[in-house]
């Protein structure tokens, strides 16, 4: 009996206290009192990059703009009304080497590593290929063989 009892008086307990922490004048009061306000924080990152971005994709889309840039160059020639200054002579542009299979090719040329986009004695890198470095010249196109890379050779892999 002892035990009903004492187990009649934890659950009125119980009841109570729940009652108490439901119903209490605290619980009841207006609701300005009992809310709590938070400022709103907004992250932005500035500069940086999403980390949850595609990045293969980020990439091939600037490699897309970049040939898209490339070609529009080389096809759209230069209409202006000044007269073309005449073609440096290439015989002053000796490459010595290449790096294109990377992100960023460059070529040495006269001693100096270059990236497309650098300039040269007034002469803009357009392109870096495994075969030639494509140059700019007031918007006309010429290319520089790379060493090793005769003209002959370079017909043959156009042919296969």
């Amino acid at each position: 009996m002892r035990k009903k009892g004492q187990y009649l008086f934890q659950v009125i307990l119980f009841a109570f206290s729940a009652w108490f922490f439901v119903f209490s004048p605290g619980a009841m009061a207006d609701e300005k009192e009992g809310t709590f306000s938070r400022p709103v924080i907004e992250y932005t990152s500035g500069d940086l990059r999403d980390p949850f971005a595609d990045l293969l994709k980020a990439a091939i889309d600037k490699e897309k703009e970049e040939q898209r840039i490339k070609q529009q160059i080389a096809r759209s020639p230069s209409k202006s009304l000044i007269p073309k200054a005449p073609l440096p002579s290439l015989d002053k542009f000796k490459v010595q080497g290449v790096i294109w299979g990377g992100r960023f090719p460059q070529a040495i040329i006269n001693n100096q590593i270059l990236r497309v986009g650098d300039s040269i004695e007034g002469v803009e890198i357009a392109d870096i290929d495994k075969n030639k470095v494509i140059l700019n010249f007031a918007g006309r196109m010429v290319d520089l063989p790379t060493p090793g890379i005769s003209a002959d050779s370079e017909k043959s892999d156009k042919e296969e």
